[in-house]
């Protein structure tokens, strides 16, 4: 009996440090991940059918989310939903992304620019918490009838703290909703839809099919993503930041703009260099304001310590926006890198946001921390698209930008000056006969 005992005894501890190792991160515990996608689809790698031209081999933006483990993009083996369908057909985001901003499920989105070709690299960042740790992105294959690479949830967050760096090799998917086999195939919508599968080197088991590659048994990777931790920061160390940088900024403030606005003095006399000085406050000021009044104004009226091109900056700046945004004038002088994007957010906490940092703030951050620093390459607006450049089939649009300003000691490297998009389609011809032997 006393062995049973110590066996139930066992089993107990066993259980109950099992359930000590899958704890997940904090929830409130903030992360920053900076999202690296490197294409591969060469045609060294792919010589089958390669797309050389009208349309050569390219990408689409790239589209993503961090959420938690109760919401998918999309699952290899099951029915992909329509606004993934939708993406994989024809690179339409908006559905996405409004469908994302009405999910409580997902915490953040975020976007990489197109790749013109079938090599090359995008990145940009994303924002994960102790609820919401998982990451999904997907970017379309061009030509393709509906294809995709893809993460699907990929957990970040593993035995209870936040992964350093982690790189996957990604395949060629099919969203299930064209029946095409080629790269270039009409597309044939699939009734009823099928589930999103796997490319492999005998599926779909037909000669003509893009990646057939009967000889191989696994095919090469078609591209690699890199997820790499910038910053972590607890609840602890947001609210230190949150208290040092507030007290720092409600003092500068005061000196600037006379805070406390509505005073009772007790002296002939106000020292603006003493309104944090506790006695000061006790005996010879009196406010009619209280914490929360300074805290508002603070968030109406920002003030802060910028350090522009530090190391640690990883956002790449596309280009300046023509006029100044509501955002930029909400933000101006701060968040300029990734120390003051983390305090914004240790601040908008303390203005009680409660659980998440919302959608709009977030929006806020992203927008802020790709601002122009005076070193950085300038380049002017996106010229109108050229047309087609054929009129009959499917042909290229391209559009241009031009250098303003070159890059100095420091600054950040000029983005691509050329864009190119699909355009034309099948109808555009006068007469073409499908079944012509």
């Amino acid at each position: 009996m006393a062995v049973v005992c110590r066996m139930a005894a066992i089993l107990v501890l066993i259980a109950l440090l099992d359930f000590d190792l899958t704890v997940g991160c904090d929830v409130d515990d903030v992360a920053v991940y900076k999202v690296s996608l490197q294409m591969l689809w060469s045609e060294e790698r792919f010589p089958k059918d390669y797309p050389m031209n009208r349309p050569k081999a390219q990408w689409s933006q790239v589209f993503g989310q961090s959420h938690s483990t109760n919401y998918s993009l999309y699952h290899i083996g099951s029915v992909a939903k329509p606004t993934v369908r939708a993406f994989s057909q024809f690179g339409k985001i908006d559905d996405l992304v409004k469908e994302g901003d009405d999910d409580q499920q997902v915490y953040d989105q975020f976007s990489a620019p197109a790749i013109g070709k079938g090599t090359g690299d995008t990145e940009n960042m994303v924002f994960v918490d102790g609820g919401h740790s998982l990451v999904s992105l997907m970017s379309r294959m061009i030509p393709s009838p509906d294809w995709f690479i893809g993460v699907d949830g990929m957990n970040l967050c593993v035995d209870s703290s936040w992964v350093d760096q982690i790189t996957l090799d990604l395949e060629p998917l099919d969203a299930g909703i064209a029946s095409g086999l080629t790269f270039t195939a009409p597309r044939w919508e699939t009734v009823p839809p099928a589930p999103v599968t796997r490319h492999k080197p005998r599926l779909p088991d037909h000669p003509a099919a893009g990646f057939y590659y009967p000889e191989l048994r696994e095919l090469p990777a078609i591209a690699k993503v890199q997820l790499t931790k910038v910053r972590e920061y607890s609840t602890k160390e947001l609210n230190d930041l949150a208290r040092k940088e507030l007290m720092s900024v409600l003092k500068a403030k005061n000196e600037h703009k006379g805070l406390p606005r509505k005073t009772i003095a007790n002296s002939d006399e106000d020292d603006d260099d003493n309104d944090f000085n506790e006695d000061t406050e006790e005996h010879n000021v009196m406010t009619t304001r209280n914490y929360v009044d300074k805290l508002k104004d603070l968030e109406e009226d920002p003030v802060g310590t910028p350090r522009p091109n530090a190391p640690e900056n990883f956002v790449e700046v596309v280009t300046k926006p023509s006029t100044t945004t509501t955002t930029e004038a909400e933000f101006e002088g701060e968040l300029k890198n990734m120390d003051d994007v983390v305090l914004a957010v240790a601040h908008g906490r303390k203005f009680g946001l409660h659980k998440h940092l919302p959608r709009h703030f977030r929006s806020r951050l992203h927008h802020a921390v790709n601002k122009i620093q005076p070193n950085d390459c300038l380049v002017s607006e996106w010229s109108a698209w050229s047309p087609c450049s054929v009129t009959c089939g499917f042909g290229d649009k391209l559009r241009y930008r031009t250098v303003v300003r070159p890059k100095k000691d420091g600054g950040r490297d000029c983005p691509t000056l050329t864009d190119r998009k699909h355009c034309g389609n099948v109808n555009s011809c006068a007469h073409i006969d499908y079944f012509e032997w």
